[in-house]
């Protein structure tokens, strides 16, 4: 297998992770309006771009085979998003990020969400390792990689930029072995 399926969700405890769908329109457009912080990369600043990237720009990731943006619901809400990507499908890897709504931070959303994911990754393609890179200083990160059973392999130095300019990651691992 050298793609994600196109019908890819997860279903977890408490998460359903899903393809962001045209009827998410006004979820999002509440996100961009209040300029909260936990959409993938890609995601419009402004609200007259959400229909396009609802429709074509969110998917763009998984068309390019190189991985996927999936929203995070819960009760019906989307309470953050998480994302496969820098896939080499010829090496065997990918790398996950998500990002949770500042209102439901705190709950462990991100790490059900990383494990439901690798999980499904695991049992449906051919891939064997999944990283996970998170800023030296962002405890809460390092913590999610932690408790979603990534193993700490080292920090690159300088290797990430946030604000101040240059900083330092973490580089943590899961390979398909370590699921058994």
């Amino acid at each position: 297998m050298t793609a994600f399926a196109p019908d890819l969700s997860v279903t977890t405890e408490r998460l359903v992770l899903r393809r962001f769908a045209p009827g998410d329109e006004s979820r999002i457009r509440e996100v961009v309006g209040a300029r909260v912080r936990f959409l993938p990369p890609n995601a419009p600043g402004h609200r007259s771009g959400i229909s396009q990237w609802l429709a074509h720009g969110v998917h763009e990731l998984h068309r390019s085979g190189q991985g996927v943006h999936l929203a995070m619901e819960a009760e019906g809400l989307i309470v953050g998003a998480v994302s496969l990507y820098k896939t080499l499908w010829g090496a065997g890897t990918t790398e996950v990020g998500y990002g949770v709504h500042p209102l439901h931070r705190g709950r462990g959303y991100a790490p059900e969400a990383v494990r439901g994911l690798a999980a499904r990754v695991f049992a449906t393609t051919t891939l064997h390792r999944i990283e996970l890179r998170a800023n030296l200083d962002n405890t809460a990160s390092l913590r999610v990689a932690e408790k979603a059973g990534f193993v700490r392999e080292g920090v690159l130095r300088a290797a990430g930029t946030n604000a101040d300019g240059p900083c330092d990651l973490v580089v943590f691992g899961l390979l398909r072995t370590d699921r058994a």
